[in-house]
């Protein structure tokens, strides 16, 4: 403001010029600030204008910009759940037709010119649920999980093979919440069928195994560190393995500090074999001091170290030490099998391999292992045969994974070729063996048995009401087999009970018990139901009670070889894709073979594949309303934000064009003040 101070009667000129001055720059530094907030209408323009506000809207600001953010990721993600909820919404109408398809066909006269007519439109719905399944949104392919730049699925060999991996890409919707953009492959069903190996497969120890691949001998890993090396009472000695990465960096290190104690001590530790591995563990080949006591070596850990008992050199209770004369061995480390382990390193296995078949969707090739070395030769071999499927590990065991959807008749196995010392059986990965499961037959719905039958007269139990099947053999003789619960677990067991039951009854009625026999195929899955040539004639398999066993077993539609005098039962472990794929193709491929059980099974998994759409699209419409909760409660705290920044920040136009129209008074009233003043002299102070 333009103002002097009152009492100022004689001073110098030079004075009151300063501070008329003075007075009128602080006029003119008002007016321009006020001006400048009349320009941008904003009475905080940089901190020094108010700091306390100033640091107010700055939190605001950033409040803003952090809210604008999340309404972006908020109507991405709700674009892509948009798009993701169309596309299940279309799947679902998609099966909803197939289904009536299926009701239509299974309860009407219809006869194999209109079956095949209606196959027909299930092929349009097929083509169509790709398209469906392809469809892509702003995120990418919907249903591509991890990876949204590739498709999710693609037409192979006749079928569908899913291509997607992962869970899905999520966005950030903040309150530390996120939603899927992209849907896993599995929201369309199953995007594979795994075969688990039956073997678990333990590598010995190999020098070169890195320590990451060690589940140690507590199970928990190896992680590097340092450790202790006592030998008998002497003082600890530290070895640092925080640098090692390897087995053989382990190694090195121990020999190299005994190599050391011997060298100090002058005592011999450590014979010709020196610090080695054997089996799954670290050994030492110690030299005995007859007729002095042998040293005794023991390791530690320091502080609350584990390394030494993650290798298998030390136990938490201080039992474990190395003494007398020979090779002595730690405890295992438990090595993981990995695309890198040598298969020379696995016990039980003959090398060099034998060739495997692999069939998968219609077709057959024989993978030849003979120049595998490692498990990624097995991997690559397998893999390279071109049929849709991939290998994997889990735990210890090889996993064999068909990755296409095709009809039951293109499902995989792996079988064994003749002659090739059960190379298949060996890796574990023969789908049709002692060890596979009864509940994995007939795509997973297993093998129905009767079982605890009673007189529908005197409702007492009746065992000959639980005969499952009657096996004829060429002589005439009936073997009853009845199956009972524990007869049902695995191929092993159904084969063993069979023969046993055969065997039993043979017996009784004096006839020798080998006369047939029931075992696995030697180049070919299913069970083989072999008798004696002599008997001429051949086996025939009868249902009996109404027991479903001997068609589930595949037993009725069984192949008789009368050069071998073998009934060769079709594979009905294989494995097969369940998903929408899959269903649909079943119905096409019943509505073909004008199979009245085949559509009522289609239908059924049309059942189960609708349900599964469905959930999948109510989870899907949770995330959407997830979203919107979101939107509206950023939307409300914005509005409520710039409420706040614009008291705050913004000028009040009213006040401040007074404010500025009273600096302008002062300043001119200060600039004709300084003019009189300026012009005054010592006379007119006299007043002369």
């Amino acid at each position: 403001m333009s103002t002097f101070p009152i009492g100022i009667a004689r001073v110098p000129n030079l004075l009151l010029s300063r501070l008329m001055l003075g007075g009128m720059m602080r006029g003119q530094i008002d007016l321009a600030r006020l001006q400048e907030q009349l320009a941008t209408s904003r009475q905080v323009n940089r901190p020094s204008d108010d700091a306390v506000k100033a640091a107010s809207i700055a939190l605001l600001n950033d409040r803003a910009d952090r809210s604008g953010q999340l309404i972006r990721n908020l109507q991405h993600a709700d674009a892509a759940l948009t798009a993701a909820d169309q596309a299940l919404a279309d799947a679902g109408e998609l099966l909803l037709e197939a289904k009536t398809i299926a009701s239509s066909q299974v309860n009407s006269t219809a006869g194999p010119t209109e079956r095949a007519a209606q196959a027909n439109v299930v092929e349009t719905l097929i083509r169509s649920l790709y398209a469906v399944a392809t469809r892509s949104s702003v995120a990418g392919y919907i249903f591509s999980g991890a990876n949204p730049a590739s498709s999710p699925v693609e037409a192979f060999q006749g079928g569908y093979r899913t291509l997607a991996r992962g869970e899905g890409l999520r966005t950030d919707i903040g309150a530390h919440l996120d939603v899927p953009i992209t849907l896993p492959g599995t929201a369309l069903g199953s995007t594979s069928a795994r075969m688990v190996g039956l073997v678990a497969h333990e590598p010995d120890l190999a020098p070169d195994v890195p320590l990451h691949e060690l589940r140690g001998a507590r199970g928990l890993g190896v992680r590097p560190g340092v450790i202790t090396l006592t030998v008998d009472a002497d003082e600890p000695r530290t070895i640092d393995l925080s640098g090692v990465s390897t087995i053989r960096g382990v190694i090195d290190a121990v020999t190299s500090a005994l190599r050391a104690y011997e060298a100090e001590t002058g005592r011999s530790i450590l014979g010709p074999g020196g610090v080695g591995v054997s089996g799954r563990g670290l050994t030492f080949d110690l030299l005995s001091a007859a007729p002095d006591p042998d040293p005794v070596l023991a390791f530690g850990d320091i502080g609350a170290g584990t390394l030494a008992q993650d290798l298998g050199l030390a136990r938490a209770d201080g039992t474990l030490a190395y003494s007398a004369g020979g090779v002595v061995t730690g405890d295992s480390v438990a090595p993981n099998l990995s695309w890198l382990t040598a298969l020379a390193d696995i016990p039980g296995l003959s090398l060099p391999l034998g060739p495997i078949r692999l069939q998968n969707n219609g077709r057959s090739a024989i993978v030849d292992l003979a120049n595998a070395e490692t498990i990624h030769d097995i991997r690559r071999a397998i893999e390279g045969a071109g049929l849709g499927v991939r290998v994997d590990i889990d735990a210890d065991r090889l996993v064999v994974v068909n990755e296409v959807a095709n009809g039951r008749a293109q499902a995989m196995s792996i079988t064994e070729v003749s002659g090739n010392g059960g190379t298949a059986s060996a890796l574990g990965i023969r789908t049709f063996d002692l060890g596979t499961r009864i509940a994995d037959f007939n795509d997973g719905r297993g093998v129905q048995i009767i079982t605890g039958s009673t007189d529908p007269v005197t409702g007492l139990p009746a065992p000959e009401r639980d005969i499952d099947f009657t096996l004829r053999l060429g002589s005439g003789v009936e073997l009853h087999i009845n199956l009972a619960s524990e007869n049902v677990t695995t191929v092993g067991s159904l084969l063993q009970a069979i023969n046993n039951q055969a065997a039993a009854q043979l017996a009784a009625l004096s006839l020798p018990s080998d006369l047939i026999r029931a075992e696995l195929g030697e180049d070919a899955n299913g069970i083989r139901l072999i008798q004696d040539s002599a008997l001429g004639g051949r086996i025939e398999v009868i249902a009996r009670n109404g027991s479903p066993a001997a068609e589930q077993l595949g037993l009725l539609d069984a192949h008789w070889h009368p050069d071998r005098a073998t009934l060769a039962a079709p594979d009905r472990a294989t494995v097969r894709v369940d998903n929408i794929f899959t269903r649909l193709i079943d119905l096409r491929d019943a509505l073909l073979a004008d199979d009245t059980a085949g559509i009522t099974l289609a239908g059924e998994g049309l059942d189960r594949a609708i349900d599964q759409t469905a959930q999948t699209r109510g989870l899907v419409g949770g995330y959407a309303r997830r979203i919107d909760d979101q939107i509206r409660h950023i939307e409300d705290r914005t509005v409520l934000d710039e409420i706040v920044r614009s008291q705050l920040q913004d000028l009040d136009f009213a006040a401040a064009a007074s404010r500025f129209t009273l600096l302008q008074t002062q300043l001119e009233a200060g600039y004709r003040s300084a003019a009189s003043i300026g012009r005054m002299t010592l006379l007119d102070f006299l007043g002369v």
